[in-house]
């Protein structure tokens, strides 16, 4: 009996010791995966506010191409086909606003990309080459501001 006392407090050290061992490989697994996630998710949200950006850049392209085209001649095929793809810019834009949606609960942010793809649409309103200008020059700040805002929660967000 005495020789299993040994035996048995072998036996319990040991499996003590790979419960402590399993505990801390699951924690450090764990933090690896929540790590891995935070990493995908920032750069999945730097590529939504590029692409953003991006698109409403394109779609103000579009804008003024399609006040200017439709100053020359509203029923010509050259309004005609700027108006449409300025249509298309807008679904872009439009698209990437929605992206930017899921992946940020900022609402700063939705708010100025909202503001800044809204005084976008509002381009080809202008009654004149100021107030289209001035309608530009507007859409054009306003996606300024949303991207020292994104760029700003991105900076913050890498640094935790």
């Amino acid at each position: 009996m005495t020789s299993a006392i040994p035996s048995i407090i072998a036996v319990v050290g040991t499996l003590l010791g790979v419960a402590v061992t399993y505990a801390f490989q699951a924690r450090t697994a764990r933090q690896s995966r929540q790590t891995a996630r935070e990493d995908r998710l920032w750069q999945e949200r730097l590529a939504a506010y590029s692409t953003f950006a991006a698109a409403l850049t394109d779609f103000r392209k579009s804008q003024n191409d399609r006040w200017h085209r439709e100053q020359e001649d509203p029923r010509s095929a050259a309004f005609i086909t700027a108006r449409d793809e300025s249509y298309q810019k807008r679904a872009d834009a439009t698209s990437a606003l929605f992206r930017l949606r899921l992946l940020t609960a900022n609402k700063t942010l939705h708010e100025l990309a909202s503001a800044a793809l809204k005084l976008t649409e509002e381009i080809p309103s202008g009654t004149d080459e100021q107030d289209r200008k001035n309608r530009g020059r507007q859409a054009r700040h306003a996606l300024l501001d949303f991207t020292e805002a994104a760029a700003a929660e991105v900076r913050q967000t890498d640094s935790q």
